[in-house]
């Protein structure tokens, strides 16, 4: 089968009936009513993720549970669903309910459902625990934490949502609790959703002499789009804290960046708030930006510059050319970068020379080179590409690697093939930066001084060490032994800085006798490696540095020559270069399918020799691969000790289509991660048949793979595994495996805004 048939297979199958569901919706509604609490829980969050109709009534006949966790979950599935069938008795628990969950949901839910008749409840929170509504008292003696905080957060929300403009005062005076919960940011967010008296409201915590109060309100008043947050947005635009300024700033532009009214603070008298409005919305105003990029401020000049090289349809003209120009000269290499970047982008014939020099300056800052060659990178063309290949081999790591990765993005780019980008890192990999002759020997003749402390790198090259190296190898001996003499004890420092502490302690002259338990852990406190100097830049040698990442970056051209040349690296002496060879063609593979046969044949004769890494890759990249040799040698590989290996075959075989009888038998393989790659392959090979084999794989192993296997299910035949779960449900001689059952039609059968809204901790890991 081809993967272009198993795709066709895999296609989504028609949604099922309506009356199907509301079979599946009977089942867990007699569940909720009398099973026992962890299948009741489970039963209600299955039947608000199915969101079907029928499953409201159950559920609003769960919220009189003996069990409050079942009660919660039930409250929370019908906050899902929304229905108005379950306001009235939602309302009673919320007053009669001491359960936390129960009242959050039920509040959320009569908010939605628009119910004013809690509106009054809901202002009485806010000003304490209520007498007549009743509460958990052990809750915060159990956990530590009082749960009406919670609530009190979540009412103040749901009256926004109910517009209830008579709670402001409420909500202003809850607010102003000089011993409660600080909850501005809440509170705000809500009274800017309850229109003008809201607003009204958050205008007049611009006049507080918190800056705190000041910024979260300006916050909350530039999320409101209406002509009464006019007058407080200037104000707030105007106040002589400039966290407030910001705050305004940031929260406007979230909303609107081109709101006409952050153009002023492009000018502002703050640096850090001149820089924000530039990065926010600097690039709708060009103009402007060509002045800011000579401000007093570094980091509005680098904003500004940034800003520029992000504006489209715009071109510099001369003055700003040589404006961009000048500022490669700056001392501060962020501006430097910053211009050259801005240069390439609007004035890119006139860059040219400018960013080849400053490239090919070994003494300007990093930054700024770096800058230069993205410039370039950015501009293209032959000179480009040629100026590239010419600093492949720079001495500083950052300038190599930055170097290759843009003419891999260059190569890409070009519809041509060959190109001279690509051929640049072709000559890389096959070796063209080897060191010469002279070199090699230089080495040799100082092997024995190197034996003693390794090579000795600089700037990415290799070197014998010198004078200056010994000496720095004698201090650090020096050091480590000066570390050993160092007392490494309190009681032994005490006893050095003072020789009659033994006496006054009334210490015996033959010392403490040490117990074992003593002797033990100076034992372990020996074995503490000491303190190591880390390198911010690891230590490489120059030629086998370009050789590793050209190899990596060669992933992603997509040719046969480029698989060719990366198939015989794989065969290197460089086991780095190897692992970098396999994976690009492991990424080349998913563009190009079939691989020539020599590629093939290269992969699997690599696969007898290579490490456990290596032998993963390379089995990744023959899933691009073709042809019964390449499916039996596979075949031959899901019976390895190795389970990472068995996995990535079974993978393998899956996407070429050849996930024979022999993957079934992986479901009960005793490593997880093969039995899950195996339930994809046989969901993929075997369509609808596979639909028993994956119901039985659901149970298997406890449920660990409940959910995924019922996944794979949905998209075969959900309605006939639907049948055959609700047969299990049916069987009280399952009952152990029943919440298996029930968490299985809840993937089946939950609605499409549910998968999209399900957490990663409702899923079984594996």
């Amino acid at each position: 089968m081809s993967i272009h048939d198993q795709d066709q297979r895999a296609r989504p199958r028609p949604p099922v009936s309506p009356l199907a569901l509301d079979e599946v919706c009977g089942v867990l509604s007699g569940i909720l009513s009398d099973g026992v609490d962890v299948h009741r829980c489970l039963a209600a969050q299955a039947s608000g993720r199915i969101g079907a109709p029928a499953a409201v009534k159950p559920l609003i006949a769960a919220l009189l549970d003996e069990d409050e966790d079942v009660r919660t979950d039930a409250a929370e599935a019908l906050s899902g669903l929304a229905d108005p069938r379950a306001g009235q008795q939602l309302f009673e628990n919320l007053l009669g309910d001491p359960c936390t969950g129960v009242k959050l949901a039920a509040i959320e839910t009569l908010a939605k459902l628009q119910d004013r008749q809690v509106i009054p409840w809901l202002r009485r929170i806010l000003k304490g625990r209520d007498e007549e509504i009743v509460w958990d008292e052990e809750e915060f003696f159990s956990s530590g934490w009082d749960d009406w905080v919670d609530i009190q957060i979540k009412a103040v929300d749901a009256l926004a949502v109910l517009g209830a403009g008579e709670a402001i005062p409420d909500i202003v005076a809850a607010i102003g609790v000089e011993d409660g919960q600080d909850m501005t940011e809440a509170a705000f967010k809500a009274l800017a959703r309850m229109g003008s008296p809201g607003i009204e409201a958050l205008a007049g915590y611009l006049d507080e002499n918190s800056t705190r109060l000041r910024r979260r309100a300006a916050a909350a008043l530039a999320t409101v789009d209406a002509e009464e947050a006019a007058a407080p947005m200037a104000r707030a635009f105007a106040d002589s804290s400039a966290e407030v300024r910001a705050a305004a700033l940031r929260a406007l532009a979230a909303r609107d960046p081109a709101d006409g009214r952050l153009a002023a603070l492009l000018e502002d008298r703050d640096a850090a708030v001149r820089a924000e409005a530039v990065r926010l919305c600097g690039r709708l105003y060009p103009a402007r930006l060509s002045t800011l990029i000579g401000d007093a401020s570094q980091p509005v000049r680098v904003a500004a510059l940034t800003a520029l090289a992000g504006v489209r349809d715009f071109t510099a003209d001369e003055a700003l050319a040589a404006g961009l120009r000048a500022l490669l000269d700056e001392d501060s290499a962020e501006v430097v970068a910053a211009a050259a970047l801005a240069l390439a982008a609007l004035a890119p014939q006139a860059a040219l020379d400018a960013l080849i020099s400053l490239l090919g300056d070994a003494d300007r800052p990093v930054e700024g080179r770096l800058g230069a060659l993205q410039g370039l990178a950015g501009i293209g063309g032959g000179q480009a590409v040629a100026v590239l290949a010419g600093v492949m081999d720079d001495p500083v790591r950052a300038i190599r690697l930055e170097t290759m990765s843009a003419l891999a993005r260059l190569a890409g780019a070009d519809a041509a093939w060959p190109n001279a980008a690509g051929e640049a890192l072709l000559s890389a990999l096959r070796g063209a930066h080897e060191p010469e002759a002279g070199e090699d020997a230089r080495g040799a003749g100082n092997q024995a001084a190197a034996a003693t402390r390794g090579p000795r790198v600089e700037d990415g090259e290799s070197r014998p060490p010198a004078d200056a190296d010994i000496a720095e190898a004698e201090a650090e001996a020096e050091a480590e032994a000066e570390a050993e003499a160092f007392p490494t004890s309190t009681l032994k420092a005490i006893l050095s800085d003072t020789p009659e502490a033994g006496k006054i302690m009334d210490l015996p002259d033959e010392g403490i006798e040490l117990t074992p338990s003593d002797m033990e852990r100076l034992a372990m406190a020996k074995r503490i490696k000491g303190k190591k100097r880390v390198h911010l830049e690891p230590k490489v040698v120059l030629h086998e540095d370009i050789r590793r990442f050209a190899a990596r970056v060669l992933g992603d051209l997509h040719h046969g020559e480029v698989a060719r040349e990366l198939a015989v690296a794989v065969k290197g002496a460089d086991p780095e270069v190897r692992l970098a060879a396999a994976d690009s063609l492991a990424r080349i593979g998913t563009r190009l399918s079939p691989f020539p046969a020599d590629v093939t044949h290269a992969l699997m004769s690599a696969v007898a020799t290579a490490d456990r890494d290596l032998k993963l890759l390379l089995i990744r990249a023959l899933a691009a691969a073709d042809g019964e040799a390449v499916t039996a040698f596979l075949t031959g590989r899901i019976r390895d000790e190795d389970s990472f290996v068995r996995a990535e075959a079974v993978r393998a075989l899956s996407k070429l289509g050849q996930a024979g009888s022999g993957i079934e038998a992986l479901l009960d393989d005793p490593d997880p991660s093969v039995r899950l790659s195996a339930a994809k392959a046989v969901a993929g090979a075997d369509g609808a048949g596979a639909v028993a084999p994956l119901v039985d794989f659901a149970f298997s192993f406890e449920g660990y793979h409940g959910r995924q296997a019922a996944r794979l299910l949905r998209g075969l035949d959900a309605a006939r595994a639907n049948a055959l779960f609700i047969d299990v449900l049916r069987d009280p001689a399952r009952k152990r495996t029943w919440s298996v059952a029930i968490e299985a039609l809840e993937e089946l059968n939950c609605s499409q805004m549910a998968r999209a809204s399900v957490t990663a901790d409702q899923i079984r890991p594996g």
